[in-house]
C-alpha cells in the first residue's frame, strides 16, 4: 500500500504542470548596444516577424542596432523561428535571434532604459544622432548634452520657421530645433553637416531633406550645389535660407509657434519640458495625457489654494483644528469654520504640510511648517514660538520634515538649504542638533537642490530619505553620514510615498515620473515591481481608506481617485 502512495504521488508529481516564474520585462535589462527598442501588441508583431506562427504573449518586445542585430522576446516558447535563429530562456521569457545577436545580449540598463517609458497601445524607443525619441502617449524626445545638437540647442534667438504646402508636400514634416524632432536625421542634413556648412540648429524637416538658414548664405552655395550634384539633390535658395529636395511648386508658410510638426494629416505641438526633453502631442488633442512633462522650470509641484495642510491638536478647547492655505496666508480653523489663528507667508509653503508638535512636552500643541525663508513654530494663539522662524543662513529652504525616532517627542528638524545642497539638522527652541554633519557618498550632486526629505523606520534602523531634483536619492542616518545607497532615481515632481517592509529590498518607493506614470522601485535592488506603470497620477497619498488597519496607496488623476491594495488591485 505505501510503495502505491508512493508511486502516485511521484505520477502526479512529474505529471503536472509546474507554474513558471513571471517573465521578467527585457526593458528593465537591456543595454545599450540595442538602438531601436520596440512593444508591440500581437496584431502589430504579426506585420513584422518573419517566422511563421507567433507564441502567446500579451506583448511582443524588438531590440534592434545599426549592424542588423535584433532579438524578439515573447512570455512564451517560440513554435518557429527564421531560418538561422535560435531560443534561449531568460528570466522566465523567451529570447531568440542570431547566434550573434544573442550573444550581444547582456544585462546592462544604461541610458535606454533610463528614457524607456510603456504605453497601453505600445511604444517605440530610438537613439538618434542627437538624442533619443520615444513614441508613447505622444512623441517626447531628449537632446544629449555630450551630441552636436546639445551645443546647437542653446541658441537663443528663434528665427520664423515655415511650413510646406501645396501638392506633394512630405507626409511627416517637423518644425524645431536640432534634436528636438522624433525622426531620424536625413541623409542630406548630415551630408550638409559634415561638410561643414553651417545650418540653424532650428528648421523644417522631413526624411529626404529640409529648410534651414545658412550663415553666409552665399558663401555656401557653390559648396551646396556641388553637394547637390554629386548626390542628386534638388536645391533652392530663398535669401540666406536653403530647402534641399523640396518643389519649386509648393507654398511656405509662417507657423504660430517654433514647435510644430504634420504628420498622418494631423498637426503636432511641441512644448519644452524638464531634463532636455520635448513633449509633442497632437494639437487636436483636448487633454493631452503627457501633459505632466509640459512644466517650465522647476518641477516640483507646490500645495493649491485652498488646499488643507493638516490637523492638530487645539488644547484649550480639546478639539481639532485643519489648517488651510488661502492664497499666501495660512488659516486654523475649528470643525465650525471658526478661525483661530491665521498667518501670512512670504510664499508658497514647502511640501510636508503642517505638523502637530509639543516641543515643551507638557501637552500644549504647537504647528510646524515651512516656506523657502524660514521653518515656522506656531502657538495655539499664532504666536512663534522662542527661536522660531529658523531662517537660512545664506538662500533659501528647498525642503523639510519633522522626525521623533523613538516617539519620545524629542523632536529633530530637518531642512535643506539651496546653497549648500545639504540638510541641516535642529531641535528644542531652533538650535542646532550637535553631533549632525551631512556627509553625501561619493557621486551625489549637491549642486542639483533636496525637494524632499522623509524619515523612514526599517526594522531596528532609521534611514533619512534624500530626494534631489535630479533624481538621486540619498539614504541617512541619523547623525546625517550614508548609511546606505540605492540605484533608484526618484522623479522630483510630486513627494513620494512609500511601502514599508523590514529593510531596503522588502521597501519600495512610489512616485510620479515625468509623464504622469506611477513607478514603483524596491529601495535596495532597484527592481521594478507593484503598481508600476499600472496608472497615471498627479498626487499619491498611503492612507487606511478601510479601517483595517493596512495602509492602501491612493492615486488622483485629474480630481478622480483611486484606491490601490497591498495586491495592487484597483478596490472601492
Amino acid at each position: 500500500m505505501a510503495v502505491a502512495v508512493a508511486m502516485a504521488a511521484a505520477y502526479v508529481h512529474v505529471t503536472l504542470p509546474v507554474a513558471s516564474p513571471e517573465a521578467a520585462n527585457p526593458m528593465l535589462w537591456a543595454s545599450d548596444v540595442w538602438t531601436t527598442w520596440e512593444m508591440q501588441s500581437p496584431a502589430d508583431a504579426k506585420a513584422k516577424w518573419r517566422g511563421g506562427e507567433l507564441p502567446s504573449s500579451p506583448w511582443f518586445r524588438t531590440f534592434r542596432n545599426g549592424d542588423g542585430l535584433e532579438v524578439w522576446h515573447s512570455e512564451s516558447p517560440w513554435p518557429a523561428l527564421p531560418e538561422g535563429w535560435s531560443e534561449r530562456r531568460w528570466r522566465g521569457g523567451h529570447l531568440c535571434g542570431t547566434p550573434a545577436s544573442l550573444e550581444a545580449w547582456e544585462e546592462a540598463p544604461a541610458t535606454m532604459a533610463a528614457h524607456w517609458k510603456e504605453a497601453d497601445e505600445g511604444a517605440l524607443l530610438r537613439k538618434t544622432r542627437c538624442g533619443w525619441a520615444l513614441r508613447s502617449h505622444g512623441w517626447i524626445t531628449w537632446t544629449d548634452p555630450q551630441s552636436p545638437c546639445g551645443r546647437a540647442s542653446e541658441e537663443d534667438v528663434v528665427p520664423s520657421l515655415l511650413s510646406p504646402t501645396g501638392a506633394n508636400t512630405p507626409a511627416a514634416w517637423w518644425s524645431s530645433r536640432d534634436g528636438e524632432a522624433p525622426l531620424l536625421a536625413s541623409e542630406a542634413e548630415e551630408q550638409l553637416r559634415s561638410a561643414g556648412v553651417p545650418l540653424s540648429a532650428w528648421g523644417t524637416r522631413w526624411s529626404e531633406g529640409g529648410r534651414w538658414n545658412v550663415e553666409g548664405g552665399e558663401a555656401w552655395r557653390e559648396d551646396v550645389a556641388d553637394l547637390a550634384s554629386r548626390l542628386g539633390w534638388t536645391v533652392q535658395w530663398e535669401g540666406d535660407e536653403v530647402i534641399v529636395n523640396g518643389q519649386s511648386s509648393w507654398s511656405w508658410t509662417p507657423l504660430s509657434e517654433p514647435r510644430m510638426a504634420m504628420s498622418q494629416g494631423e498637426t503636432w505641438t511641441g512644448k519644452k519640458g524638464q531634463e532636455g526633453a520635448v513633449l509633442w502631442s497632437r494639437s487636436a488633442d483636448a487633454d493631452p495625457p503627457t501633459a505632466a512633462l509640459v512644466a517650465q522650470g522647476t518641477p516640483t509641484v507646490t500645495p493649491s489654494m485652498g488646499a488643507d495642510m493638516g490637523t492638530l491638536r487645539n488644547h484649550r478647547t480639546s478639539t481639532r483644528m485643519t489648517v488651510r492655505l488661502d492664497g499666501q496666508t495660512l488659516v486654523a480653523e475649528q470643525s465650525n469654520g471658526e478661525a483661530v489663528w491665521s498667518m501670512t507667508l512670504d510664499g508658497t509653503p514647502l511640501w510636508g504640510g503642517v505638523k502637530e508638535v509639543d516641543v515643551y512636552a507638557n501637552g500644549k500643541y504647537q504647528a510646524m511648517f515651512a516656506e523657502a525663508s524660514g521653518l515656522h513654530l506656531v502657538d495655539v494663539k499664532g504666536r512663534e514660538v522662542s527661536g522660531f522662524p529658523v531662517r537660512p543662513t545664506k538662500g533659501e529652504w528647498t525642503a523639510w520634515t519633522l522626525v521623533d525616532y523613538d516617539g519620545t517627542r524629542k523632536y529633530r528638524y530637518l531642512v535643506a538649504s539651496d546653497k549648500s545642497g545639504l540638510v541641516e539638522n535642529f531641535r528644542k527652541e531652533g538650535e542646532r542638533t550637535p553631533g549632525w554633519t551631512h556627509r553625501p557618498a561619493d557621486g551625489v550632486d549637491v549642486a542639483s537642490p533636496v525637494r524632499h526629505l522623509q524619515h523612514l523606520r526599517l526594522g531596528s534602523k532609521d534611514y533619512i530619505y534624500v530626494g534631489r531634483d535630479n533624481g538621486q536619492v540619498e539614504l541617512l542616518k541619523r547623525n546625517g553620514t550614508t548609511r546606505a545607497t540605492t540605484p533608484v532615481k526618484v522623479h522630483a515632481s510630486h513627494p513620494p510615498v512609500f511601502r514599508e517592509g523590514g529593510n531596503l529590498d522588502r521597501t519600495s518607493v512610489l512616485f510620479v515620473d515625468a509623464l504622469g506614470w506611477v513607478r514603483e522601485f524596491t529601495l535596495g535592488q532597484g527592481e521594478e515591481v507593484g503598481l508600476s506603470g499600472a496608472t497615471r497620477a498627479d498626487r499619491l497619498e498611503r492612507l487606511d481608506v478601510d479601517g483595517d488597519g493596512r495602509d492602501e496607496i491612493v492615486t488622483w488623476w485629474g480630481g478622480t481617485r483611486s484606491v490601490w491594495n497591498a495586491r495592487n488591485e484597483r478596490v472601492e
